[in-house]
């Protein structure tokens, strides 16, 4: 075993590629990131490293691809921030800890990014199967996300969120212009300078990952509750410039307010028919899982029961935002 330190000096060669990951304190680099990290190393070999942004260097067992660490605090957002003014590769590839790759639809994905010269890229993610009857209604929430919500304002021109468990950015496209904030959000912040900077982006319809859910009440409470924070620091900056606004408030009613419509819908037609009214409830279902059939149930429970925690990110909104 050995620590790999180089924390704060100028790396001496410049990578094509830097596979980037965010640590917090008590967690480690896992199994399955050195999976990825190895199957891309084959790929690109000397022209690829690793970097782990963590709150305090842990030890590892010697890589065959290189890995280092810079060690920095803060949201995930700063770390981006910082990364980019103290790292010179040519793209950075984010996959968070806990990450389960789809490697092969990375590989393509991260190629296509470098060939066609793209400035930033996403594809989807999903959740991963959990008996849960929580995990499942997070799951559901990832399919509406990715499936329709994020898709839908990207296409009409006023989409200003990325998936920040992977996403892929060109690092001289971002270096020292990304907008100075700490958010929790980091995912809205970075897709608000892409969408007011027209960067150049790669939108994949693959499944890249899967993301280890929430499986307990108290934790997606809690998350909301992040979430409505991050928004809210974001707004904040946001304000006072037009375009901006228009933007991050489009964002937040189509993910956290939208079910008032849904539901104020279901009323309406089942005061004149429940007939239609269950119809569309199952068309809505339809349009969230597509193909993904095993997820149609829940995601008919899911717009019953899932708004408690919109309600609860809308309470942690208005606080956060009270006196401004």
């Amino acid at each position: 075993m050995q620590v790999l330190r180089r924390l704060g000096e100028a790396f001496e060669m410049v990578k094509d590629l830097c596979l980037v990951t965010y640590t917090r304190i008590g967690e480690n680099f896992t199994a399955e990131l050195d999976r990825i990290a190895s199957e891309f190393y084959s790929v690109y070999e000397s022209k690829f490293k690793v970097v782990v942004c963590c709150e305090k260097v842990f030890e590892i067992n010697d890589k065959q691809y290189d890995i280092e660490f810079l060690e920095m605090g803060g949201t995930k957002y700063r770390r981006l921030i910082e990364l980019l003014e103290r790292d010179n590769s040519k793209y950075y590839l984010s996959v968070d800890n806990d990450i389960t790759g789809n490697t092969n639809e990375l590989i393509k994905f991260v190629e296509e990014m470098i060939n066609d010269n793209y400035e930033v890229g996403w594809g989807r993610i999903k959740a991963k199967k959990q008996k849960g009857f929580i995990s499942n209604m997070v799951g559901v929430d990832k399919l509406l996300s990715h499936n329709v919500i994020r898709p839908i304002l990207w296409k009409i021109g006023v989409g200003i969120s990325i998936p920040g468990q992977v996403f892929c950015i060109k690092g001289a496209a971002f270096k020292g212009k990304l907008i100075q904030l700490d958010t929790f959000l980091d995912d809205v912040a970075l897709g608000l300078y892409v969408n007011v900077n027209k960067s150049r982006k790669l939108m994949s319809s693959d499944i890249l990952g899967q993301e280890r859910p929430n499986t307990s009440f108290q934790g997606l409470w809690k998350q909301r509750s992040r979430w409505a924070i991050g928004y809210a620091s974001i707004l904040k900056v946001a304000w006072n410039v037009k375009d901006y606004r228009a933007k991050v408030i489009i964002h937040g009613v189509s993910y956290h307010l939208m079910w008032l419509v849904n539901f104020a819908i279901i009323i309406l037609l089942g005061h004149w028919n429940w007939i239609s009214a269950c119809a569309y409830v199952a068309i809505i279902c339809a349009i969230i899982t597509q193909k993904d059939i095993e997820m149609f149930f829940y995601a008919l429970v899911y717009q019953f029961i899932f708004p408690i925690f919109h309600m609860r990110w809308g309470i942690s909104f208005l606080k956060e935002m009270k006196g401004v």
